[in-house]
């Protein structure tokens, strides 16, 4: 009735997000002006506050920490047994130019659609026991933004992965006959587009919404020997309190 998940992510594109990352920090000047705007995996997006009378942030460097809110909800055979569920975030940003790098560590926490289920068994009624389906996201993102009026407005792409997590259980009410535990690490590749505007000194508000591909990232092991499935796969949108500095 359960199998168990053996991890094996896709690991080329964090590694190539990731060295992005660090040449775009170990290049930055120290010329650090205001920068604010945020995508929905947590992303900053955005410009700096100290931006031109027509409200442009484009094309100014800096720095920024967000912290996002927002809601998610499961795709493909994850969507079959589990709901969508509120998601949490914080994100640290560097912005050059009109492109900007981030790194995000998120959370979410699905709950079953059916926490138990009775089904009659050979010897009698048993009772499959099933938790939450929990995950940690780690991402590298890169974006490039434009400026509308006092919107800047982006598109991109995050990579990274999901370490996901639920357990089950299945018992007559006195005897338990099968229980386990799957943790599972699946590559996320998630396009993203969305609007930051500025409202007062360093802060600023941004709405985004992202789409993960559901790339291979898992391999369950089976009576019938390895079938591949799909990774984390899911869509989002979130709200965005950013600091610049």
């Amino acid at each position: 009735m359960y199998t168990k998940v053996a991890p094996k992510p896709l690991r080329f594109l964090p590694i190539i997000c990731f060295a992005l990352l660090i040449v775009s920090i170990s290049t930055a000047n120290a010329q650090r002006r205001r920068s604010a705007g945020i995508n929905a995996d947590g992303d900053l997006l955005g410009g700096s506050n100290h931006s031109s009378s027509s409200g442009s942030t484009a094309g100014e460097d800096g720095w920024a920490v967000a912290l996002n809110a927002g809601y998610e909800s499961p795709l493909g055979e994850v969507k079959e047994l589990y709901k969508g569920a509120p998601t949490f975030g914080v994100s640290l940003i560097r912005r050059e130019g009109n492109v900007l790098y981030s790194g995000t560590v998120d959370y979410r926490s699905y709950k079953p659609i059916q926490a138990t289920e009775t089904e009659n068994g050979g010897g009698g009624e048993v009772t499959a026991h099933s938790s939450n389906y929990t995950g940690i996201g780690l991402y590298l993102g890169i974006a490039y933004q434009v400026p509308l009026g006092s919107l800047n407005v982006y598109g991109g792409v995050n990579g990274g992965f999901v370490q996901t997590k639920y357990d089950y259980s299945i018992d007559d009410g006195t005897t338990t006959y099968a229980a386990g535990s799957a943790n599972t690490s699946t590559t996320y590749i998630a396009p993203k587009l969305g609007f930051n505007v500025p409202i007062s000194g360093n802060i600023s508000l941004g709405l985004e919404g992202r789409y993960s591909l559901g790339v291979v990232g898992a391999n369950i092991n089976s009576r019938d020997g390895g079938e591949i499935t799909k990774g984390f796969n899911s869509y989002a949108g979130n709200a965005f309190l950013i600091y610049s500095f």
